[in-house]
């Protein structure tokens, strides 16, 4: 959701919020190139790319496979329900996005590649599928063995640190 934080009317009302993509869940990073593109994500690896200009909204996900009602130990990549997306402060045309590795982009979105390991524990007894015996409830909310953040070091360009579900590593 993004709201106006001024106005030449009485005030600032419902009017004046848009969605902006992505889901209930997500991140929002606006591009610090054009502030009227948002990127936007949700559960599951999915990132929205929205011009507000235009209108056009479109999926740039980092990984095109929807894991929703797998396990985490039976998917490639583990996405936090709430998974980071920032951009680079040394370099505006880089984002990045964290799942179980960290994936970068330099061309919003279009492409991304993995530029790190595995940054969890990978404790596979964790991973397993969640939920009842009947109805599993494998929306990624639950996955453990995922990044929860990213920082791009300010002082140190190309040198990123990942909070983790166990912990801090660099």
């Amino acid at each position: 959701m993004r709201i106006a934080s001024r106005t030449t009317d009485f005030g600032i009302t419902t009017s004046d919020w848009f969605d902006v993509g992505g889901g209930e869940s997500g991140w929002i990073a606006p591009s610090p190139k054009d502030s009227e593109i948002v990127y936007a994500g949700s559960y599951d690896g999915l990132i929205t790319r929205y011009d507000h200009r235009t209108g056009q909204l479109r999926d740039v996900n980092p990984y095109p496979n929807n894991p929703m009602g797998w396990g985490a130990g039976d998917i490639k990549y583990r996405f936090q329900w709430n998974f980071p997306i920032v951009f680079s402060p040394h370099d505006q045309n880089t984002m990045y996005a964290g799942a179980n590795v960290l994936f970068k982009s330099t061309n919003e979105g279009q492409s991304w590649e993995v530029i790190s390991p595995d940054l969890t524990r990978n404790d596979k007894s964790k991973q397993g599928p969640s939920g009842g015996p009947l109805t599993k409830d494998n929306t990624s909310i639950e996955y453990y063995d995922t990044i929860f953040t990213v920082m791009n070091r300010r002082c140190r360009p190309g040198q990123s640190g990942a909070a983790r579900t166990m912990g801090w590593c660099t």
